[in-house]
């Protein structure tokens, strides 16, 4: 399984990729913006797209849009800080899978992560 992390703080890639590597997940890019996300999406196969919500350019609701609009059919899953009803509510009409607060990711990431190999497998 291969993970693309968009993410603008250093420490939330970090943290994700152990979780990610604890799952035995090694395949990891990451970058800071969704720009550059695109960017990486044109020229690699990924099989899922853990994004920031609120990124410094574009929101990882613009990335799911432009991922869409490029025909990238990449499972998406959404973090950050604060999770309330309106985002995922926001998430799930924009086709993402969910949308997790960081301090559930080390107990919600691995399992969604051996869910989407399993389907993809």
């Amino acid at each position: 399984m291969k993970v693309l992390i968009v993410s603008s703080s250093d420490d939330d890639v970090r943290w994700i990729a152990k979780i990610l590597g604890e799952a035995e997940i090694v395949n990891i890019d990451f970058c800071a913006n969704s720009s550059d996300a695109i960017q990486l999406l044109a020229v690699n196969h990924y099989n899922l797209v853990l994004s920031e919500v609120y990124l410094t350019v574009l929101t990882g609701f613009d990335l799911k849009k432009l991922m869409d609009s490029f025909g990238y059919n990449i499972p998406v899953l959404f973090f950050t800080d604060k999770v309330n009803d309106n985002i995922r509510k926001e998430a799930k009409y924009a086709g993402v899978i969910d949308c997790f607060s960081t301090d559930h990711l080390d107990k919600e990431l691995p399992l969604l992560c051996a869910k989407i190999d399993g389907v993809q497998a």
